[in-house]
């Protein structure tokens, strides 16, 4: 028996070298590739926890109570190391090679873990609080390095397996799964030499050049790759042929993210590399665990008869810094190339358009459309900037207010369209292709004056220059704007004409289907609107003495209703809901034009002066409920259609007349303040630190429902003729002995006699608590909340404190507490703000109170503002809390949104409990309703 065991032992000793042999080599081969994307795995995770501490490195240096923290970061993985090492598919000598290159990865990868760990402990044993960081700057620095030595020694091992395999391949080059693995492979390695070239910073607050031009020219040969690869699909086996499908859909997904890039990279991204870092990791993410793992199963689906090799992983590196090659903006911006262009004489066709050249056209419609988009969101930028430097003109006051600013980081030229446009652009007729192409770039140059303006206003407003000019060059630039705008709209025109008449020259492919006939009757009533807005815009501009005819609009629009079974015969209807169903787009067509018709005929001017433009309703009513429904229904449609475009506001952005710096108004004596009298001290009364001295707290003052009349609507209500302030009107008077005193100054229910200014009035500690639910989505409502807000952020002072807590969703801070100094950032956050998501108010409420407490400035205007467009459901320990704080000197507000004053009561009774105001914000008060809650508690003495 002894014998027969020891036989055995050596029939194995015998057999598994045998066995071993018998692994086919690229099964080997792809062990390396294993071992190369796994341990590339590791380097990625050692590369984030490396930039992560860097951010924590800085905010410590900024802050020494900031601790340092260091995840740990485990034991290093041998398993496919020695799963590589232990393949002996391949031939002895190539063997040696490949492990000698194994091997010297595997000595990096051990390299970096252990300088890895030092970090570790040295965080852990708060070594950086006796060495000033001195260590940790050379364990950085020294992981750096490493980074890219991991990198060097994996491509050069990569680089011996693929000699390997192409050594060992002895398939025809004919074959479909070679001709796939080389297609893809091209496609791969091109994506890796991108994010070979792409830098990645370390220290986010670097500013260098970042390689646009790569980028643009790799998003270009990504699109020709899409056009062919997959080409040999139907030639391959189910699974593998679906992987190919999947693999392009990665590469698209690749193209996205640079397209992104292109678009983002705009002046704020340019001032560090936190813009490049994130598109650098989100390609690398998308390259490794999409792309790679789609062309990993490709090669897994097309075993056993075509044994394939594997890609491994990327891996990243951190470049060194250059300060040498940043571009230097110039100091005014030079005006547009222009070029002049007659209108195409085109001819008919005798065969209907490709499919190629019908998206094309569309292509052109869509960048003319974000075209539009991007300048309308210039023109809000410049007239809130208008309105804000109109205070600046005077130096002696400019000093002493905030500084002056200027962003318009969310302007982002569509530079990734416009290059896929002039791309696309071959398959255009020579004929019209130079003036189409010549007219794009025409209004590119304008799209890039207008950015080069702001920039300028940007270095203008942060090196204070309008305190030695007047704003004699903010002046320049915003006239300089106005022209541009007009430009851009008049050539979009004729350009989208032109696009028009190449569409019409060539007959439909399918003139008989319902989706050519549907959608060219609603091309009819679309051109009726077209020209009914333009006859409004002329009667607004003063060219026209009536306002424009709509008979023939009225009547295209019944007769699209009428039409409706017999255009849309045979279309499938899915139900209203469906975002699929061409239904939809239809009706609301039908109906939408009649009401624009009706619009029109019933336009009456605004008495108003605080009013918006009256062009303003009917930019928002053409674009959203005509040019929307229509080009989604062309996008529904499989007949070869043509999209429209949409119109501006002309009227957003209108020079303000220059206002001559005026004398100072006539101070008015302030009121005398009855102090309350004490008989005696209140024992044990709970002392109150302030920034100079403690001083006593005073009794808590009696409910102001019996202090203040309230308008029959709940609002509070005006001070009676002649009334004392201080007695009619009173919150609590806090005496601050060494400072100033304050009294509650009611709000004049004149919104014209408001003064705007800050001036003599208390520190605001200011909580907006804001209601941006999808149904805010309204003209009446987001937009005017937004007005409403940037009006105070040109009058704030460093003193007063603004935070902002939504409640669409999850209640959240999304601006804890900021200094009125930093005007121009809360601006900001105010116009990244969008309706979506549900109302939870009471969750709003609370943490509006939680934010406004945790700020509360002692004998300032402590306020929270809630605006919304409708009333929600409010728990009894919320009423409770509001109660409660407005004893307590915390004060809550409503200010309501939408066409029509509401009716419900609940929201007044909280602002009665809430000891605040209650106004429903409309045109005409948006730009002081915000103004006066912030001038609700006024200085009395020093």
């Amino acid at each position: 028996m002894r014998r027969f065991s020891i036989l055995i032992i050596l029939f194995a000793f015998i057999i598994s070298p045998v066995a071993a042999q018998q692994e086919a080599p690229q099964t080997s081969l792809n062990h390396y590739i294993e071992f190369l994307s796994e341990s590339s795995e590791m380097v990625i995770h050692r590369f984030k926890m490396l930039a992560a501490y860097q951010e924590d490195v800085t905010r410590y240096r900024k802050n020494a109570d900031y601790g340092l923290r260091l995840p740990s970061s485990g034991p290093l993985e041998e398993y496919y190391y020695k799963k590589a090492l232990g393949g002996l598919g391949v031939e002895a000598g190539k063997r040696k090679q490949l492990n000698t290159g194994l091997e010297n990865v595997w000595q990096v990868l051990n390299k970096l873990d252990e300088t890895c760990k030092a970090l570790e402990t040295y965080v852990r044993l708060k070594d950086y609080e006796r060495d000033n960081l001195k260590k940790s700057e050379a364990l950085v620095a020294e992981m750096q390095s490493l980074f890219e030595r991991y990198a060097q020694d994996k491509n050069a091992l990569y680089t011996q397996v693929r000699q390997v395999y192409t050594g060992v391949q002895n398939r025809p080059a004919t074959d479909p799964y070679l001709i796939t693995e080389k297609a893809m492979g091209e496609v791969i390695a091109a994506q890796q030499r991108l994010l070979d070239a792409l830098p990645y910073y370390l220290n986010e607050e670097t500013k260098t050049e970042w390689p646009v031009a790569l980028v643009r020219q790799s998003m270009l040969d990504d699109e020709k790759a899409l056009a062919t690869i997959g080409n040999t699909a139907s030639q391959l086996q189910y699974p593998a042929s679906d992987m190919v499908g999947t693999f392009k859909s990665a590469l698209a997904s690749m193209q996205d993210i640079k397209r992104r890039a292109l678009d983002d990279h705009n002046f704020a991204a340019q001032q560090s590399a936190a813009h490049g870092n994130a598109v650098y990791l989100s390609l690398v993410e998308q390259f490794n665990h999409d792309m790679l793992e789609f062309y990993k199963a490709f090669v897994g689906y097309s075993k056993p008869g075509h044994l394939l090799l594997n890609y491994p992983f990327f891996s990243p590196v951190m470049k060194a810094v250059r300060r040498d090659d940043v571009a230097v903006s110039p100091k005014t911006t030079p005006p547009f190339q222009d070029k002049s262009f007659q209108p195409l004489n085109v001819k008919k066709a005798s065969a209907p358009a490709n499919a190629a050249l019908i998206r094309t056209l569309n292509q052109y419609v869509d960048w003319i459309n974000q075209s539009l988009r991007q300048m309308h969101l210039l023109q809000m930028i410049v007239r809130n900037y208008q309105g804000s430097a109109e205070y600046y003109r005077d130096p002696a006051k400019a000093q002493k207010r905030a500084n002056l600013s200027y962003s318009h980081e969310e302007f982002k030229l569509p530079t990734s369209e416009y290059t896929l446009l002039l791309s696309a652009s071959t398959t255009i007729p020579e004929p019209y292709r130079k003036s189409v192409t010549g007219q794009t770039e025409v209004l590119m140059n304008i799209l890039q004056e207008m950015d080069g303006l702001s920039i300028e206003l940007i270095r203008y407003t942060s090196e204070k220059q309008y305190l030695q000019d007047q704003l004699k060059r903010s002046d320049a630039i915003l006239n300089r704007y106005l022209v541009l705008f007009d430009i851009l709209d008049q050539k979009k025109e004729q350009l989208y004409n032109d696009i028009r008449h190449i569409y019409e020259s060539y007959p439909n492919a399918t003139p008989a289907s319902s989706w050519y006939i549907a959608g060219n009757a609603m091309l009819k009533t679309m051109d009726n609107g077209h020209d009914a807005m333009f006859g409004m815009r002329d009667f607004l501009k003063g060219e026209a003495s009536k306002l424009p005819e709509t008979g023939e609009l009225e009547a295209h629009s019944r007769q699209l209703i009428a039409d409706e079974y017999k255009n849309m015969k045979g279309l499938q209807r899915y139900g209203r809901n469906n975002g699929l169903c061409p239904y939809t787009p239809y009706e609301d067509l039908g109906a939408n034009a009649g009401r624009f018709a009706e619009k029109i005929q019933q336009y009456k001017p605004e008495t108003s002066g605080y009013a918006a433009h009256p062009y303003e309703s009917f930019y928002y009513f053409y674009n959203n409920e005509l040019v929307y429904e229509y080009n989604n229904f062309i996008e529904l449609s499989k007949a070869g259609l043509l999209k429209t475009i949409n119109q501006p506001d002309v009227f957003a952005f209108r020079r303000t007349t220059i206002q001559k710096p005026v004398a100072s108004p006539t101070k008015v004596e302030e009121p005398k303040v009855e102090k309350p009298k004490v008989e005696k001290p209140v024992e044990n009364t709970a002392q109150i630190q302030t920034n100079n001295a403690e001083v006593a707290a005073v009794p808590q003052p009696p409910a102001r429902e019996d202090v203040r009349p309230l308008t029959n609507e709940g609002a509070p209500g005006p001070v009676p003729t002649g009334a004392p302030v201080a007695q009619a009107a009173r919150d609590t008077v806090y005496v601050e002995r060494v400072r100033v005193d304050t009294v509650y100054v009611d709000r004049n229910t004149q919104l014209q006699n408001v003064t705007r200014s800050l001036d003599g009035f208390a520190p605001n500690n200011m909580v907006l608590l804001l209601d941006v639910s999808s149904s805010m989505n309204s003209p009446y409502k987001l937009p005017l909340l937004k007005r409403s807000i940037k009006s105070l952020l040109t009058l704030v002072r460093p003193e007063d404190m603004i935070s902002i807590v939504l409640y669409s969703g999850k209640a959240r801070v999304v601006l804890k507490p900021t200094s009125g100094a930093k005007a121009s950032e809360i601006s900001r956050m105010i116009d990244l703000l969008q309706s979506d998501g549900d109302t939870d108010g009471n969750e709003g409420i609370k943490l509006a109170y939680k934010t406004a407490n945790k700020q509360y400035i002692r004998a300032g205007n402590n306020r929270i503002v809630l605006a919304t467009d409708g009333e929600f459901p409010v728990s009894d320990e919320v009423v409770d809390m509001i109660r409660q704080n407005a004893r307590q000197d915390v004060y809550l507000s409503v200010f309501t949104f939408g066409r029509n004053e509401h009716t419900g009561q609940k929201l007044k009774k909280l602002s009665e409990l809430g000891m605040g105001s209650y106004a429903h914000v409309t045109d005409s008060s948006a730009d002081l309703q915000l103004i006066l809650e912030a001038q609700a508690k006024k200085l009395v003495g020093k």
